[in-house]
């Protein structure tokens, strides 16, 4: 009987069923069907043991998953102190003056100007002094607020333009060199430039520092999630996400009141220096990723990795512990040459990509508008309501996501979006009271970070190991240019109020329609290979990984490894059959299609009719 196997070729199968001839169903293409006599065999192909081979060697979680989820998040936190993110919404300190001569009368001065005793002319201040940490007074003779109002908004698009460029180019490294040597090269690089920043006394130099550190600073917003979400069990990825992910979150309400809580920006670098020291010990607890490390052949540094982490969570593994590929199709996998321009050739992740990119943008667009909205008049009962509506309605998306989705939430929280926009038009129509449109803005804001909660944890699930950083970092670029045209348009006033309310309403109507592309990614496994975008059977997932943990293996670890480490070419060229992928099932509003040609074929007969 073929696939019953041989003494040189164990038999690939884990369970067996008969059916009687006359009872055939339906089965899916993770089974395969032989007939033998008067009965339907059914062949189960083995996958991995669980899910991957760090949760196989690890289990769902440890003190090891948590160590990691606790530096990943850490590792985010410098991107809560880039105030030069939203530079436009901050204020020069207290903590800065003018320096007067006393030679001089003055009869009124502020930072910027003084007009001297029997003259009408304000004179510009050429030199000011800033208290540093509080203690130290340094003399700067540049001070950017002191310039025309176009400049601060300049140097936001220039540090926005940095973290555009810079998040594509950490992506590329990082799936070309690690994880863990692009969070690196990020924590050096801006430990350096804000050092320099805080001497910097000149405006080209100040304006080219922030866009290199822009550059160079840019895989704290989005690699450590990356990382944990590459090590997570499909059990608790949700959650270790969402904890990698509150940095950045906080970091969108959060940035400008700690900007400003700082007697000045000298002082809040030196502060975020001190910090990038702290994160220059903690890069010794930060794993290079089992997967990436894997996809790249790098099997014997996996191995130290998963063996020195078993140690962490207290499990015994034996002394010659060993991971190879489950069976031949891994190494054909391995030997493909997947780029990040051919792999779009493929109709599905091509709208996958675009799609997401398109929702990027569309997003920080949108939340960009209500973010200027509330923090051009930011106040510290404005921040502490805003906290408190987000902790609500986390607590509330917490209960929910038992019963429902991820995808689902996305699309409750964006529809919830667009009824507070709809209510914001009719408030400015009818002249409603400042404090309901402030709630209903707060509440605007609250479903803001929630939803971008929510796509940091999708995004990164939706793409195969070789490409996921580059294609989470252009995520983020796309949404850094949405982020820039908001901050135009609204800098220079180019619409009405109500009419860019009507326009954040049809983007979140167009985000609400983006989400029918997004795959559902919840208790499912990454996917290692991306061939097609049906991932979510077995044969789409051909990346596997077998593991000898302990010296007595279970009887199903047993039949892995025989298969594994049993069959040869010839027996895969001969079963090759088995291999075969069905096509994918097309994604997109493309798949409306013949529904509709389906509808208006019956409409046109019952006309004729």
């Amino acid at each position: 009987m073929e696939g019953a196997g041989t003494e040189e070729h164990p038999p690939r199968v884990q369970y067996f069923l008969c059916f009687n001839d006359k009872k055939k169903r339906f089965i899916n293409n993770t089974f395969h069907l032989y007939l033998h006599k008067n009965y339907l065999l059914l062949y189960f192909r083995i996958g991995t043991i669980h899910e991957d081979v760090t949760t196989d060697v690890l289990g769902l979680i440890g003190r090891w998953q948590w160590l990691v989820t606790f530096a990943s998040a850490t590792l985010m936190v410098p991107s809560m102190l880039n105030e030069y993110e939203d530079m436009l919404l901050l204020e020069p300190s207290e903590d800065i003056y003018c320096d007067l001569s006393d030679t001089i009368s003055i009869t009124n001065s502020s930072l910027c100007t003084f007009t001297v005793l029997n003259g009408t002319k304000e004179i510009k201040c050429n030199i000011w002094h800033i208290k540093f940490m509080w203690i130290i007074w340094i003399k700067k003779t540049w001070l950017v607020f002191c310039d025309q109002r176009t400049k601060v908004l300049s140097t936001t698009i220039i540090c926005r333009l940095g973290l555009l460029f810079g998040c594509i180019i950490f992506g590329l490294v990082s799936d070309n060199f690690g994880r863990k040597r692009a969070i690196t090269i990020d924590v050096l690089a801006d430990l350096g430039f804000r050092l320099i920043l805080i001497f910097c006394d000149t405006e080209s130099w100040f304006n080219l520092l922030i866009f290199l550190r822009s550059i160079f600073a840019s895989a704290n917003i989005y690699t450590g999630l990356v990382l944990i979400s590459e090590v997570a069990s499909s059990t608790w990825r949700t959650s270790l996400s969402a904890i990698v992910s509150t940095p950045r979150l906080l970091a969108s309400v959060c940035l400008v009141p700690l900007a400003k809580a700082a007697p000045n920006l000298e002082t809040f670098n030196f502060m975020a220096c001190l910090f990038d020291v702290f994160l220059l010990f903690l890069l010794r607890w930060t794993p290079e990723s089992p997967q990436w490390l894997l996809f790249n052949r790098k099997i014997t540094q996996a191995e130290k990795i998963l063996q020195k982490a078993a140690r962490i969570n207290r499990i015994n593994v034996c002394s010659n512990f060993k991971i190879r590929p489950v069976n031949h199709r891994a190494y054909d996998c391995l030997d493909e040459n997947q780029t990040c321009l051919g792999i779009i050739t493929k109709y599905n992740i091509r709208v996958l990509s675009i799609s997401m990119l398109v929702f990027w943008s569309f997003y920080y667009f949108l939340w960009s508008s209500l973010y200027i909205g509330i923090y051009s008049k930011h106040n510290q009962y404005t921040l502490l309501k805003l906290l408190t509506i987000i902790a609500l309605l986390s607590v509330f998306n917490t209960f929910l996501y038992k019963k429902v989705t991820l995808k689902f939430l996305l699309v409750i929280n964006i529809g919830l979006l667009g009824a507070c926009n709809i209510s914001r038009i009719f408030m400015e129509w009818f002249k409603v009271n400042h404090s309901a449109f402030e709630i209903v803005t707060s509440i605007s804001l609250g479903t803001g970070v929630i939803i971008h909660g929510l796509i940091l944890n999708i995004t990164p699930r939706l793409f195969a190991i070789n490409i996921r950083c580059t294609s989470l970092g252009c995520c983020h670029s796309s949404g850094q240019l949405g982020s820039i045209i908001c901050y135009l348009i609204v800098s220079f006033h180019a619409f009405e109020d109500v009419v860019l309310i009507v326009i954040e309403t049809g983007l979140a109507i167009g985000l609400l329609l983006l989400c029918y592309v997004i795959p559902d990614v919840d208790r499912r496994e990454l996917p290692d290979i991306m061939e097609d975008m049906d991932y979510f059977s077995e044969l789409s997932k051909p990346l596997r990984w077998a593991t000898q943990k302990t010296n007595s293996p279970s009887n199903e670890e047993l039949e892995i490894r025989a298969y594994s480490f049993g069959s040869t070419g010839q027996n895969y060229s001969a079963n090759n059959h088995h291999n075969e992928r069905l096509p994918a099932q097309r994604i997109g509003f493309r798949r409306f299609l013949p529904l509709f040609q389906g509808f208006t074929k019956k409409t046109r007969r019952i006309f004729h009719i």
